[in-house]
């Protein structure tokens, strides 16, 4: 059996890592033996035949609808509309094998078989949506593989609104929506560990923070939440390690050893919102994110019947 979570990390740590290889050993949560190889080939395929049925020379805005056209009509990739929070979308393999997908899966294909035929594709992770942009010397483009538009860059925000029918409004230029291959694995990873929790599916929704630590290891917010996720399934030792992590990366470590000041009432949700540390910040008093963790340490400590 391929262990898909180690060669993840070592793909990850490449200096010539490509975003689909990453995405397909993510496949390994669901099929642990994936054939990433074979996968690979279908893409250098789809590629192939997608660079037999371009015209020769075009450029801009008509080289990305042409791209639409070709990948999206002709070969058949689509939004999956009827079925969107299935997690399949976010599987790489599948959306290969389907040809539907999520806004995400559909850039990472498009970018991942532009690239095999010399087109350089960027990812933006925009606010609740994902495009992808295409530059040259005409301009810049926005492509939206999902909802199959080609827009230029200065009508983004437009765009978007038109998309969401309610206003959009870009805080930033839209060159800084551009996302490095780790942010946009990160985000891929977020959707997929969002749709595991909404249906209780809390062994996934660990497994999948198994990769997203990898992705963010700096990130105290995803050891939290794994080390509780841990505590729904039972392993509290395991639990216990991570929320030191926690408490380590906001150089609160000193929290991790200190006394719960209210019993452990139940699990803490997932989505608090943290406040970081400063400087000085291990003598401010915990916050209620804190609060919350160091209950749930309690409950560990009580649970396996030992205090540090």
């Amino acid at each position: 059996m391929t262990d898909h979570l180690r060669d993840f990390a070592r793909e990850l740590e490449s200096e010539t890592a490509q975003p689909e290889r990453l995405a397909l050993h993510i496949g390994g949560l669901v099929e642990p033996n994936l054939d990433i190889l074979h996968y690979l080939a279908g893409l250098d395929a789809l590629a192939d035949e997608a660079e037999d049925r371009l015209l020769p020379g075009l450029r801009g805005g008509d080289l990305l609808h042409a791209l639409l056209h070709v990948l999206g009509e002709q070969m058949g990739f689509q939004g999956n509309l009827g079925n969107y929070y299935d997690p399949g979308n976010s599987f790489l393999h599948l959306v290969i094998e389907k040809r539907r997908g999520l806004p995400i899966t559909l850039s990472l294909l498009y970018m991942a078989v532009a690239r095999r035929m010399g087109i350089r594709l960027d990812g933006m992770g925009f606010p609740a949506h994902f495009m992808l942009r295409y530059q040259d010397n005409l301009g810049s483009w926005l492509l939206d593989p999902f909802h199959r538009g080609v827009v230029q860059e200065a009508d983004a925000a437009a765009y978007l609104t038109d998309v969401f029918r309610q206003p959009v409004q870009l805080h930033s230029a839209v060159a800084e929506y551009a996302v490095s291959s780790r942010m946009l694995l990160l985000r891929l990873l977020n959707n997929l560990r969002n749709v595991y929790l909404s249906n209780n599916i809390f062994h996934q929704a660990l497994a999948v923070l198994d990769y997203m630590v990898l992705v963010e290891p700096d990130e105290p917010e995803l050891w939290r939440d794994r080390g509780l996720l841990h505590i729904q399934n039972g392993e509290m030792l395991a639990a216990e390690s991570d929320l030191r992590r926690y408490f380590t990366r906001r150089d609160r470590l000193h929290l991790f050893w200190a006394e719960p000041e209210a019993s452990f009432p139940g699990l803490p949700g997932l989505g608090w919102e943290g406040n970081p540390s400063t400087s000085s910040g291990h003598r401010r008093s915990p916050t209620n994110e804190e609060r919350e963790v160091m209950a749930a340490l309690g409950h560990i400590r009580a649970t396996i019947g030992r205090v540090n």
